[in-house]
């Protein structure tokens, strides 16, 4: 596989400050790593952490915070936007061993100078040589067979644990891990660790595993970070959220630490808004708590509610009370009529207004909280334009009767109170394009509406947002890794 680009020039500057790391885990599938398929996994040497944060800043490494579980000490998750591919590097930052568990991770083990001072390179990276990466294998694995629901999690690789454990002896032995077992771990019964290699190898039974396992749980107690009591809740805790969360659909729950991002994609009709949104929500949620909303058509809330519930009878009874038969009459998107709009639409007008206030004010309360949230259309500051106000004209219009002009005030405020995104995201295309896209979808719009909305929505302005302006006319890929680009330096 093809080592990223993001990656190789990590380990490259790692390489050349001289400062000690290895990939310590796992480096039957370091291919994987390096290709961003998997994370990728390093001990650093602690007193040089520093010097390596250094490094990561500088080739724009984020640091993120888990929001799912404890927190694991002298552990820092870092991500990198691999700008040649688009694929997000998702970086394992460790300055001391913490394993053991798949959930609870209850061990420190002080072997750190064993795997850091004992090294060999596979494709340019520093790994542990395999005698001592056997000994993190074994321990890892074994200490797996000590709780039901660990072992219900070992199942999902437990065929791939064999040929691992080959692999790591076919350079080194036994006796060799023994001998950095004794200054590391000295604890651990020579005689106990040999027959847990060989279980691993497939020469035994589940229950014999289990034994090995909880003899090894017994001489490894002095490493233990949790009692026994705390480690098993922790462990039910965490099982029990990553269930929930597979059956609820939820995304991992990462934020950047530098905070969440309010993203709104705004545009055209038949600019790709949709299949770019749901490309950037696959992309994000995959570590990030990601959220999509539809500012356009924001769900009523409790004031709304009843009202919104007739409004669609009311408007099937008067259709010129519609928004875009409105929005076909006028001359200019900002113009009203002498003596305001129809009653329906300008009580519309206001009821969206306070939907969309609700809407936004609680995506950047989730944003505050860092959830990313990508806003599907947002309100631009020109009058009458579509997602924005549309009673403005009325407020000081004398002619207006004084119910349609407290209704634009109510409208006016509520706009007011919607703050400015962290990222404008401005799509466009040529009409001819627009239309043609608009005929083969599955939800098409009239042609007419088409292209009045896009002569309206080319002409939006959002105040000193910052806006990030593409073309979607080119091939979707290119498209999709300048999103992705603009969206990270966002974050």
């Amino acid at each position: 596989m093809e080592k990223l680009a993001k990656i190789r020039q990590l380990v490259e500057k790692l390489n050349g400050s001289g400062i000690k790391y290895c990939h310590w885990k796992s480096n039957i599938a370091l291919d994987k790593g390096l290709a961003g398929q998997t994370d990728f996994d390093l001990l650093i040497e602690k007193k040089e952490a520093v010097i390596f944060r250094s490094i990561l800043s500088e080739l724009c490494f984020r640091p993120v915070v888990h929001t799912t579980g404890d927190a694991f000490p002298s552990v820092e998750h870092y991500f990198a936007l691999d700008e040649e591919s688009g694929v997000l590097v998702h970086l394992h930052a460790y300055y001391r061993v913490i394993t053991g568990e798949s959930l609870a991770k209850n061990y420190r083990f002080p072997i750190e100078k064993m795997l850091l001072h004992h090294t060999r390179e596979i494709h340019g990276v520093r790994v542990p040589v395999q005698s001592a990466e056997l000994i993190t294998f074994t321990l890892r694995i074994l200490l797996k067979h000590t709780s039901l629901l660990e072992l219900f999690l070992l199942r999902r690789y437990w065929k791939t644990v064999g040929g691992e454990a080959g692999w790591l002896l076919e350079t080194g032995t036994v006796s060799e891990a023994i001998d950095l077992l004794k200054q590391g771990l000295p604890a651990v019964d020579p005689g106990l660790f040999s027959d847990s290699v060989r279980a691993l190898q497939g020469n035994s039974s589940l229950l014999q595993r289990i034994f090995l396992g909880l003899r090894l749980k017994r001489q490894l107690r002095t490493y233990r970070r949790h009692s026994p009591v705390r480690a098993g809740w922790i462990t039910v805790r965490d099982f029990s959220k990553m269930a929930i969360r597979r059956l609820t659909g939820a995304r991992k729950g990462m934020i950047p630490k530098s905070g969440g991002a309010v993203i709104a994609f705004v545009g055209p009709e038949a600019t790709g808004k949709s299949t770019l949104i749901a490309e950037m929500e696959n992309w994000l949620g995959k570590y990030f708590d990601v959220k999509q909303i539809h500012v356009g058509k924001p769900k009523s809330t409790p004031v709304t509610f009843l009202p919104n519930i007739f409004l669609p009878a009311f408007r099937a009874l008067f259709p010129g009370s519609r928004t875009t038969q409105i929005a076909a009459e006028k001359a200019e998107p900002a113009a009203a009529p002498p003596k305001g709009y129809p009653f329906l639409f300008t009580l519309r007008s206001a009821l969206l207004a306070n939907d969309r206030q609700a809407l936004i004010a609680r995506a950047y309360r989730q944003a505050a909280a860092g959830k990313i949230i990508l806003c599907d259309r947002y309100p631009s500051v020109k009058n009458g334009y579509p997602d924005s106000p549309q009673l403005a004209e009325l407020v000081h219009n004398p002619n207006a009767d004084p119910l349609r002009r407290k209704l634009a005030r109510f409208e006016a405020d509520r706009y007011k109170e919607i703050p400015t995104p962290d990222l404008i995201i401005y799509l466009s295309a040529p009409l001819e394009i627009a239309v043609e896209r608009n005929a083969t979808r599955s939800k098409k719009e009239p042609e007419d509406y088409v292209r009045r909305r896009h002569a309206t929505s080319s002409n939006l302005e959002f105040g000193d947002a910052e806006v990030f302006r593409i073309n979607t006319n080119q091939p979707l890929d290119q498209t999709i890794l300048a999103f992705k680009k603009a969206i990270w330096n966002a974050l």
